[in-house]
């Protein structure tokens, strides 16, 4: 589709001229963090296949992630999390598989650049939630840890479920007043109401879920690292944790860079828009990889059933009884029970 295309240099902008293609221009406006057209090059025709494989992968581990999480194995505050995050990265890269492969196959028309709008805000509701996520099960976590009398005997019984129904009301408030506004308004009226939504939009992922994610993790290090016994220091669902935040700001950073790049400086990225969507499947790709590390024993040889794995990293490697003299919390008596007794 691209090869079509050429791209034409003025001196205040440049735009991508097709031969008998209109609309071919929409075609790669800029990302999640603006709709309006910034000077990009199209990506290679193999960025497309690449996108579809990445995007396939991540569907199946996803897809075993909601299976196990959601049928298998028993419910615990944690695993609730875990499986919206699932549902969350499991729609984002099943809309970014759809706007790849409609540009694979290079439609056009009106069906497919309404197919592509909504793959868009499909994409942009689910990667909000996605994040929004990520914060809530960090604070979460660090709560566990530091207080685990309050946690697992005051702790909200549905507060899991609750907060996860917030957080995706708040990504669809927010994808709903951004498409609002940049893109239900026409071009000439969205020009100018666009661009605070757009600086909004990066205010909220970067300058306050990230510092909501990014604090407790470090409060959760120095807490496990000084003062928790030993056993709590092994726990599975620590390295969980952390390895998902870690894993979200090493691919967001270049996300980041761009958002302030151009709404601070108004320069354009270094980068083309397809490094960052790159970077953003590969942040929903590699969480159940993160399970499935953190959960598997080294000293097993054979090959271990999922159910299992994805079990043993929910373990805290804590005990209600080590904090308040009681029963083992609910992820220690999960792992304690038969396997027939876990769905």
């Amino acid at each position: 589709m691209a090869g079509n295309c050429s791209w034409e240099a003025h001196p205040a902008n440049r735009n991508k001229v097709c031969p008998a293609m209109s609309e071919a221009p929409e075609l790669y406006s800029r990302g999640f963090l603006t709709i309006q057209q910034i000077d990009i090059l199209p990506p290679p025709a193999v960025m497309n296949y690449i996108f579809l494989l990445l995007c396939l992968c991540g569907l199946v581990g996803n897809g075993l992630v909601l299976w196990f999480f959601g049928f298998s194995i028993k419910r615990t505050p944690f695993s609730i999390y875990f499986l919206h995050l699932a549902s969350a990265d499991g729609t984002y890269l099943f809309s970014k598989a759809v706007f790849s492969l409609l540009n694979t196959g290079g439609f056009l028309g009106t069906f497919a650049d309404y197919i592509r709008s909504l793959s868009r805000i499909l994409g942009l509701c689910t990667f909000v939630a996605s994040v929004s996520l990520l914060p809530a099960i960090s604070t979460e976590r660090c709560v566990s840890v530091i207080f685990p009398v309050w946690y697992w005997r005051r702790r909200p019984k549905r507060l899991s479920a609750v907060v996860c129904a917030l957080l995706w009301l708040l990504s669809l408030l927010v994808t709903g007043t951004h498409n609002y506004f940049c893109v239900f308004l026409g071009r000439e009226a969205s020009r100018a109401s666009c661009r605070p939504m757009d600086i909004f939009l990066g205010v909220l992922l970067f300058l306050l879920f990230c510092p909501l994610m990014v604090l407790p993790c470090l409060a959760l290090i120095l807490h496990v690292e000084c003062r928790a016994p030993r056993r709590q220091r092994s726990a599975k669902l620590n390295h969980v944790v952390l390895a998902m935040v870690s894993i979200f700001l090493v691919s967001s950073i270049y996300l980041g860079i761009d958002w302030f790049l151009f709404w601070v400086f108004q320069i354009p990225a270094p980068f083309p828009e397809y490094v960052t969507d790159l970077c953003i499947c590969i942040n929903s790709s590699a969480k159940p990889i993160v399970y499935f590390l953190a959960g598997r024993d080294k000293s097993q040889r054979l090959w271990e059933p999922l159910r299992v794995v994805f079990q043993r990293a929910l373990r805290d490697g804590a005990e209600l009884g080590e904090a308040a003299g009681s029963t083992p919390n609910t992820v220690t008596m999960e792992m304690q029970c038969p396997s027939g007794n876990a769905s």
